[in-house]
């Protein structure tokens, strides 16, 4: 074995820095049982092995006997260990006739699981070992069928019950550590094929690093997003800052070709944010100071490699999970909302109480992800999570309420914290946990199983047993304390003894019925006026039947695929309440939020399409006359002045589909078409007035009017141009829609809307909440392909050929062909984000190949209750001259609550 070594903190060591205060003992090869005894224990539990607890009287006992200082600490190891004392436990086992305690310790940490696969793929020191869940199973719920982590982490207890072939659940509230599970339960369940395929894309991409980012653009986007953040803060150099944005654009693109490759890359590079920045992992996240600086510096492109090797590592090494993992919602405070899992047993370490603020920590990584776009969505996580930290207090947790076992700790604090928000840390903490077991309760079967590693702390003088309280309040909920196992030792830095301890009870009694699986629950508000739209159609009847009914702006881009006007009206008016909110995750053009908006509802849309975008920005937000006329001069400006491109016009040549894209116009119409796609490309609008100048300029490239750039065409789908090509000037044309889209205003009623770039299928941003509905038309099965009708309009937003091949494996209507799984994380979040008595629409196409009503109830009811399922004829559905609409044969609403 050779000399292994341990380092014992002692507060009095003679050294410059606490850092450095540490005796160093040196383990020989006949003591390699004894240092495997030791290596997990902490300095606290070893000074009590040594029976010293000062460096000081430690020395001066080794001179009285005149032994060396090691040999001395070795002596009294060895005696401590003759005696039979517990590593930590106070319970022991006899295995092979020596002693050894119940739970080993080093599982309980994070170092307790290196030598295990999946293990090292991102560093978070904040939890245990799959051993550990392997022997806590084995020992208290040998039986158990159905596990649940409502503090999921990096996933070792789903993951672990999942590989034991038990049904596993977990709830986790950051985006990062979601993520991160996802990729490890992706890893556990390739086929032998697939994995050959990741793993050699993996060491490709490994070889092919640097130059692979060098190629791609920086995220603009991205780049903004840590302005809004973080303001002047510099996390990184501005070499590896520059080399991080366009290793974004890097994984964007890879995850067009292998969705699979580009998870597990972003997590290398996830792995790879915090090694290669100014900032450090120690506990905390904090800055390097000078020595760290140079001790640790590595470049963006190796970091990421070498972990791109670990990865590749592992995934050889791994064996299928019989079962599969699931993320049941974020909050677990949300599960009361949920249809009962019944859950055999939770296992799970809640955040500690230990004033870390587990988001602050992850900033960088939740930036990265794209789950942070400005300060707020920082703030809004600490203010969703389990307060444990001094900087996620707010008054708003606590509303003057919280568990009385807590309150006389509480009194104590407020006299002696050195800090105010200790005492509402200290409150708010077992209020929140108080919610969160409230909830789970519900999901729990009679004789259910709780068992819970927790550890206390201290603040100032004063002594928090977060274990104790916890046990109080479970025991006031109605759970039975079966077993308390003394895990590890430490010592607090004011000199308190403190313990990481596992807690075990039981639930003697059966679960309650939840209310929302009552019959004699109230109707829904929304019963009676759905139960009329069944009956009447009046999207179908009198001026709604005509194709002008609506707003003019409902007009302002022609686009395929767009919700029929007078459908989103009466959906919005049957199942939103007056002054409600609302979300449409698929809003393409903005036909429904533009609805909600004129009914003065608050409202809010996601879509990744950037025509659609920008079409439905101009639609919900505010307009001003005089911001659009200053963006039209600017624009007229930048043609009067520019000059075309050899290599805009090349890059142009190489988009053909229903004809050469130039030929859609005269060579002089074409070239002021190529400078104002150039004008927006690098100066996007900013404003939605800029948005409407943009939006009109998509609906004039091409047509069968005079106000259209083009040739003779399809103002709908670029079908191939005929007739002349002669020359039709933008900026009059331009002028004239824009003026024609101010020309009528919206209701006093109407209230703004927003909308986000972004892909249902991922996080949502944390403002959106409390929702009264969601109304939405998801891209229908084996329809038309959006980004073939919309193909002109998509390259003036910026796309190029490559880009045609590539970004559509990303949108829903290809990525549904390979299983409609990826509604998951729809259904889940909408459940979370709606209110209790909130209610889910989905307006869908059906067609001989697939019932897709039929087939999305099967995800959605781990999370949802069928209220209806109706399905319309589309007779009535105008073709608007396009021969092709597809294979669908009837439309379906699907409602959720």
């Amino acid at each position: 074995m050779g000399q292994q070594f341990k380092n014992i903190y002692f507060a009095d060591y003679p050294a410059e820095s606490a850092r450095e205060r540490n005796l160093t003992l040196a383990f020989g090869d006949k003591d390699g049982a004894l240092y495997e005894g030791i290596k997990p224990l902490t300095s606290h539990e070893i000074r009590e092995r040594l029976g010293h607890a000062n460096h000081r009287s430690l020395t001066e006992a080794a001179q009285r006997e005149s032994l060396p200082l090691n040999t001395y600490c070795l002596r009294r190891l060895r005696d401590a260990q003759a005696r039979q004392l517990p590593k930590t436990n106070g319970e022991l086992f006899r295995q092979n006739g020596t002693a050894r305690p119940l739970i080993d310790p080093i599982q309980a940490t994070f170092r307790g699981g290196q030598a295990e696969p999946l293990h090292g793929w991102y560093p978070y020191l904040e939890g245990y070992s799959p051993r550990f869940v392997e022997q806590v199973l084995q020992e208290f719920a040998p039986h158990a069928e159905r596990i649940l982590d409502p503090f999921g982490g990096t996933g070792t207890t789903p993951l672990t019950a999942a590989k034991l072939g038990r049904e596993a659940f977990f709830c986790e509230l950051n985006p990062l550590l979601q993520f991160l599970v996802e990729a490890k339960t992706l890893a556990s369940s390739l086929a032998d094929k697939q994995r050959e395929e990741i793993v050699g894309r993996l060491l490709e991409l490994s070889d092919d690093l640097s130059k692979r980012i060098a190629e791609c653009r920086p995220d603009l986007e991205l780049q903004a997003a840590y302005t809004a953040t973080f303001g002047d803060s510099q996390f990184f150099d501005d070499s590896v800052f520059g080399a991080v944005l366009q290793t974004r654009t890097a994984i964007d693109l890879l995850a067009c070709e292998s969705p699979l490759a580009a998870k597990f890359f972003t997590i290398a590079v996830l792995a790879s944010l915090i090694p290669t920045s100014r900032l450090i992992r120690r506990g905390d996240v904090r800055f390097k100071n000078g020595a760290e600086s140079k001790r640790f510096k590595i470049g963006l492109t190796d970091c990421i490699k070498n972990q791109l090797r670990l990865m590749v590592h592992d995934l050889k090494l791994l064996q299928p999970l019989p079962k599969t993992p699931k993320l049941i919602c974020d909050d677990a405070r949300r599960l009361q909302h949920l249809l009962p899992l019944d859950i055999d047993t939770v296992v799970t370490s809640p955040p500690y109480l230990n004033g870390t603020n587990y988001f602050r920590n992850t900033k960088i990584e939740l930036w990265f992800l794209r789950c942070l776009r400005t300060a707020d969505d920082l703030a809004d996580f600490r203010l969703r999570t389990v307060t444990a930290g001094i900087n996620d207090v707010t008054n708003a947790k606590l509303n003057g309420d919280f568990p009385k076992q807590a309150r006389a700790l509480v009194a104590q604090l407020e006299v002696s914290a050195y800090d105010i928000r200790i005492p509402r840390m200290v409150a708010s903490y077992f209020n929140d946990m108080r919610a969160v077991f409230g909830a789970l309760k519900k999901h729990l079967t009679a004789q259910a199983t709780l068992i819970l590693d927790i550890g206390d702390s201290a603040y100032g003088n004063i002594h928090v047993p977060t274990d104790k309280l916890l046990a109080e309040i479970f025991l006031e909920m109605g759970f039975s304390l079966r077993r308390e196992v003394i895990l590890r030792k430490r010592m607090s830095r004011g000199g308190f003894g403190l313990r990481q301890v596992l807690l075990v009870f039981d639930l003697p009694k059966a679960r309650v019925q939840p209310m929302h699986d009552r019959a004699d629950l109230p109707p829904p508000r929304w019963e009676k006026s759905w139960n009329l739209f069944k009956r009447d159609l009046p999207h179908q009847a009198e001026d709604f039947a005509k194709r002008n009914w609506g707003h003019p702006l409902h007009s302002l881009c022609s686009y395929q695929g767009k919700m029929k006007p007078s459908l989103a009206h009466h959906l919005v008016k049957t199942f939103v309440p007056d002054g409600g909110r609302m979300l449409d995750p698929f809003g393409g053009v903005g036909t429904i939020p533009f609805e909600a908006a004129l009914e003065g509802i608050q409202n809010w849309s996601f879509d990744i399409s950037p025509a659609g975008y920008q079409i439905a920005t101009a639609k919900v937000g505010l307009l001003q006359a005089a911001e659009c006329a200053r963006a039209e001069r600017e624009l007229e400006s930048f043609i009067e002045a520019g000059t075309v491109e050899n290599s805009e016009l090349a890059a142009a040549r190489k988009i053909h589909f229903n004809g050469p894209l130039p030929d859609y116009f005269s060579p002089k119409t074409f070239k002021e078409i190529l400078l104002a796609r150039r004008f927006f490309l690098e100066r996007p609008p900013r404003s939605a007035s800029e948005s409407l100048v943009f939006a009109s300029l998509l609906h004039i490239l091409h047509g069968n009017r005079p106000y259209a750039l083009s040739r003779r065409s399809h103002p709908i789908t670029p079908f191939a141009p005929t007739g002349p090509a002669e020359f039709r000037p933008l900026m009059p044309r331009l002028r004239e829609k824009v003026a024609r889209s101010l020309e009528t205003p919206r209701s006093e009623r109407f209230r703004e809307g927003k909308v986000i770039v972004q892909d249902a299928t991922s996080w949502w941003p944390r403002e959106v909440c409390d929702l009264d509905a969601i109304i939405t038309s998801p891209p229908f099965f084996d329809s038309t392909r959006f980004y073939l009708a919309n193909w002109m309009r998509l390259w003036f937003c910026g796309w190029e050929a490559n880009d045609f091949r590539v970004q559509p494996l990303a949108y829903v209507d290809e990525r549904q062909k390979q299983g409609f799984e990826i509604y998951e994380p729809i259904f889940r979040q909408a459940r979370e984000r709606l209110k209790a008595d909130g209610v889910l629409v989905l307006h869908l196409g059906k067609s001989r190949k697939c019932d897709m009503a039929q087939e999305l109830v099967k995800i959605a009811v781990r999370w949802f209750r069928v209220a209806d399922i109706f399905t319309e004829t589309v007779e009535h559905c105008e073709s608007h001259g396009i021969r092709d609409k597809g294979t669908v044969t009837a439309h379906q609403f699907l409602i959720l609550q």
